[in-house]
């Protein structure tokens, strides 16, 4: 099946669930009986349902048992509401029996991702490598995306055959064990020891408040953090008064599209400083801005305490310029890192430049999704009657095995961690406040809230009337090639050798900006601009700068002086 029509498939229903009758009286029955795929597929995933060992399992038995409780969840109609957008890899990490909510689509990225890290340089972090690479190899050789109903369920047999039902887990990279302490799950050190303030800090503070905003984006907290409390300021929030608007702040002029809603910022600000590798640079100005409403900190006294640490004065870490907690990131990342080129989601097909697309529009949907009841599938969004609630919990027991730590604990500690920053800028939000001021340019983006998008051209500037002009051109374009008027579903950026509407691939997208970039260079101009619009996906200029976040901005800027420096 080709790409055009397997997009046609809704695809985003329930996983499949083995039929009943692959399992006889607890004895799997001969995948000889049947040559059906599907069934021998499903006898797969009843094979690792039945040798499962809940506290020393194999990958494979820990991805079959993530599938059928997502399966079975979808199937009772309550599955969460990001149940549409799990892959293989979190079907992986959901089966390691970890008891968390469903319920949480940035919870289970945060422990997803911490237990990756962990196993990352042991002999299990090269079972997950080898994990991803089949994924992505039966993805190619079905033409289905990585997330498609029935690759999971296929993918079974295919992980035998790997060998990965062999080596087993220890209990002790569980994450209900592994990730106890960890800082994505529990959040700062309850007991953190603050720096102290160095002795001009006072002064420090006052040329904070007073610097002028600067021309381009700064690229250090200090300087986004001030640009964001700034935009802040303009819609009404105490920012001089509450401590709990600095983190919101930082990650909305660094992350965030003009559409996103006030109102999700500090749920999301606490996941995205949360989702940070502990190692990284960023960590203590985060850990800082995390605890300072907990402990009553003023304004002052935290900024204080950040002018202390060398971080929140150097540039921002490229690792914290991405969102990665929501459901789907994980694999795409992890292939692109093995040097996998293109993973083929139902979304889309990614490449390494998308991520943060893939990022911003998971993290959009997802809370449109929450702020609309969040469970997609069911007639009612009521809680579960208690009774059915213990068994599930007995039975989930029975399958993964006892654990140490309720997860009401765990829920408790992360809520302490977020509660006085999202319940300040709940407060103060009111219903979908944008974060950004509309703007005057004459070529706009205007963003929703679920993560689409509609260009505005200004026809009153003559910058406004060229980009009509060339959209113009455009769709005169498409109707002599294709004899009709273009439909909601082309592209109109067409490969002008197809005899169908296909949208450029990335490979001969790239090799135009080459050409483009050789030609501008023979004419004595710059061609670093094209070589960082083929790195990062996109161009940023003062004119289309308004439609980009602090974190693209930098993004792009950095590649520019990577591309200058080596043709220096």
């Amino acid at each position: 099946m080709g790409k055009a029509s397997r997009k046609k498939r809704d695809r985003r229903g329930a996983p499949a669930l083995p039929a009943e009758e692959t399992l006889i009286d607890d004895t799997v029955v001969d995948d000889s009986m049947s040559d059906d795929p599907e069934t021998i597929a499903s006898r797969a995933m009843a094979r690792l349902m039945h040798t499962n060992t809940p506290r020393n399992p194999s990958l494979a038995a820990c991805y079959a048992v993530g599938y059928m409780a997502l399966a079975l969840a979808q199937q009772e109609g309550t599955a969460p509401h990001w149940y549409r957008d799990a892959d293989p890899l979190d079907l992986l990490f959901l089966g390691t029996g970890w008891p968390m909510s469903l319920e949480d689509a940035s919870d289970f990225a945060l422990a997803r991702d911490a237990w990756l890290r962990l196993l990352r340089d042991t002999v299990h972090g090269r079972g997950i490598r080898r994990f991803v690479e089949e994924v992505v190899a039966l993805s190619t050789e079905s033409d289905l995306p990585v997330d498609d109903g029935y690759l999971m369920l296929t993918l079974a047999g295919r992980l035998e055959a790997a060998g990965l039902d062999r080596r087993r887990l220890p209990r002790r990279l569980l994450p209900d064990q592994a990730l106890r302490d960890c800082r994505a799950v529990r959040g700062p050190d309850p007991d953190l020891d603050l720096p102290e303030p160095p002795e001009d800090a006072k002064a420090r503070v006052k040329r904070f408040w007073k610097a002028e905003p600067g021309s381009g984006v700064g690229d250090t907290p200090q300087a986004v953090l001030r640009d964001g409390l700034r935009r802040l300021h303009d819609l009404g929030m105490p920012v001089k008064k509450e401590s709990a608007f600095l983190l919101p702040a930082l990650y909305a002029q660094l992350m965030t599209k003009p559409g996103e809603p006030l109102e999700d910022m500090g749920e999301q600000a606490c996941a995205w400083a949360l989702s940070l590798d502990e190692a990284s640079a960023l960590v203590p100005v985060l850990d800082v801005l995390l605890v300072a409403p907990d402990r009553e900190m003023t304004v002052a006294e935290t900024l204080g305490h950040l002018f202390a640490l060398p971080a929140f004065t150097e540039p921002i870490p490229s690792d914290a310029l991405l969102w990665t907690g929501s459901p789907g990131l994980a694999l795409p990342r992890m292939a692109f890192e093995l040097g996998i080129p293109e993973v083929s989601t139902l979304e889309r097909d990614l490449t390494p430049d998308m991520l943060d697309w893939a990022g911003m529009h998971a993290r959009m949907r997802l809370a449109t999704a929450a702020r609309n009841g969040g469970f997609l599938d069911a007639d009612e969004t009521d809680e579960a009657d208690e009774a059915d609630e213990a068994e599930v919990a007995h039975e989930t027991d029975g399958v993964h095995g006892a654990h140490d730590e309720p997860h009401e604990a765990w829920a408790a500690r992360r809520a302490a961690v977020r509660g006085a920053v999202t319940e300040k800028i709940r407060k103060k939000a009111g219903d979908a406040t944008p974060v950004r001021r509309p703007s005057d340019h004459p070529v706009e983006r205007i963003w929703n809230a679920d993560g689409s998008s509609v260009i505005r051209f200004s026809g009153d500037t003559t910058e406004g009337k060229e980009a009509i002009e060339a959209f113009e051109g455009q769709l005169d374009y498409f109707r002599e090639k294709f004899g009709r008027e273009p439909a909601p579903e082309d592209p109109l950026f067409f490969d002008p050798d197809a005899d169908e509407p296909t949208p450029l691939t990335k490979e001969r997208f790239d090799s135009m900006l080459l050409d483009l970039a050789e030609r501008v260079a023979d004419e004595g101009m710059d061609p670093a601009p094209l070589h960082a619009w083929r790195e990062v996906g996109y161009i940023v200029t003062e004119e289309t700068r308004n439609g980009f976040t602090a974190a693209e901005v930098i993004a792009f800027n950095r590649a520019l002086a990577r591309h200058r420096a080596a043709g220096a």
